[in-house]
């Protein structure tokens, strides 16, 4: 991957846009001229990239490199700082997929993953569901559901492989009733908008990868029947408490673009507000085998298991079929694991893309984290672009965030040696 690929997406994306309009979208110019010059401009070092970058953003940005024992080696910010909580859209995606490894550990063995004794008290093992949560559990075993889509299992939701393909639309959408759930929703009330979601769907499950909001709120409900805790409970347990995230901000909306509070018990798609700096502790985990970071910058050893981090960042597509993806439409297919992107040169060789892979969450208002396990960082570029500098009909918020990313990213692997 280079920044001469990612032009390319731009100006494909551009293209794409032209082609399909029939008048142009008038912009203003002076925005726009900043925006592109902070894409396309010459930069020499991690400042004054970051300079120039967010001088495009609408509100100002945050950026922090972290070694390979998760230490801080290189941190700037612009108006929002490393403890400023805000969306992070798709950035999501990791946390969920990360609360669900967490449940399966917890649930194998509770003895010893940290902070799970607690957690499973009442047990994910539900005997109304036919035995403990795994990957392989199916929506039949946990939900009883029937028909074309009994045999859907959680790894497939986590993967976006179920073929629960938004209403059988081509594109990233979901069912309405996620994001319009009313707070403090009823197990009916959820039940009845993941039945809308499996009875709205065309995809064969296994064989279609579309990516959209819709798997992960199955996935969500899968959890909370086969732990009988709501979803609030279980990502507080796992999640919240051990790695000391504000529960007052790191919460989960079904509406993300504010207005009517809703319930966000089905929105682990999209729908939580964190911190970069809380982020980076959670994020850690997979960068260490595991080990994630508590308030005061210590270790929690075994918050994931090893064979959690490796499910979480594998390929999980097992041949499925690229339905949607918003790198497809431009013609590159990169991967997809547990809740993140597999980002490689070249992706129809998995051993080849290993050699040249970093793993994403990248969210649509540009917030970007991302994992390099081969020369061991990770990095997070905390952003919330949804107005009018990145709100550009030629380009979306996410397209800037890369081009940052490609054109630091040779910056860091010279400062790391690696």
């Amino acid at each position: 991957m280079n920044q001469k690929k990612l032009i390319g997406i731009a100006f494909t994306s551009v293209s794409l846009f032209l082609f399909q309009c029939q008048k142009p979208v008038s912009t203003d110019k002076d925005t726009q001229a900043t925006l592109i010059a902070g894409i396309f401009g010459s930069c020499f070092s991690l400042d004054s990239c970051f300079d120039q970058y967010a001088r495009t953003t609408d509100e100002g940005a945050s950026f922090q490199v972290f070694d390979q024992n998760g230490s801080r080696i290189y941190a700037r910010q612009s108006v929002i700082d490393y403890s400023t909580y805000k969306p992070i859209a798709s950035g999501s995606k990791w946390v969920t997929a990360i609360t669900a490894m967490r449940v399966i550990d917890c649930n194998t063995n509770s003895g010893t993953y940290a902070q799970c004794g607690t957690v499973t008290t009442g047990t994910c093992n539900n005997g109304a569901v036919g035995g403990a949560i795994s990957l392989s559990r199916t929506t039949a075993q946990v939900l009883g559901w029937t028909g074309t889509y009994a045999n859907v299992t959680l790894r497939q939701l986590l993967s976006f492989t179920s073929g629960l393909n938004a209403g059988g639309g081509n594109g990233s959408g979901q069912a309405t009733c996620i994001s319009t759930l009313p707070v403090g929703a009823t197990s009916t009330q959820k039940d009845t908008c993941v039945n809308e979601i499996r009875d709205q769907s065309t995809g064969t499950p296994g064989a279609l990868y579309q990516y959209n909001s819709n798997h992960m709120a199955v996935a969500q409900r899968m959890l909370e029947v086969a732990c009988n805790k709501t979803w609030d409970t279980i990502y507080t347990q796992l999640i919240l408490t051990p790695l000391g995230w504000d529960a007052s901000q790191a919460i989960w909306r079904g509406n993300s673009r504010g207005g009517t509070d809703t319930d966000g018990s089905l929105s682990g798609a999209y729908g939580l507000s964190i911190s970069p700096e809380h982020y980076a502790r959670m994020l850690n985990a997979l960068l260490t085998n595991g080990t994630a970071k508590n308030s005061s910058g210590g270790n929690i050893t075994n918050f994931l298991s090893t064979t959690s981090v490796t499910e979480i960042l594998s390929d999980q597509y097992n041949g499925a079929k690229i339905g949607y993806s918003q790198f497809s439409a431009f013609g590159y297919r990169w991967q997809y694991g547990l809740g993140n992107w597999r980002f490689c040169t070249v992706t129809d060789v998995p051993a080849e893309c290993d050699k040249d892979l970093i793993s994403h969450s990248i969210g649509i208002n540009g917030f970007y984290p991302w994992l390099d396990r081969n020369r061991n960082y990770m990095a997070i570029l905390a952003v919330n672009n949804i107005g009018r500098k990145n709100g550009l009909s030629l380009l979306p918020p996410s397209s800037t965030s890369l081009f940052f990313a490609e054109t630091v990213r040779p910056i860091i692997h010279a400062q790391i040696g690696r």
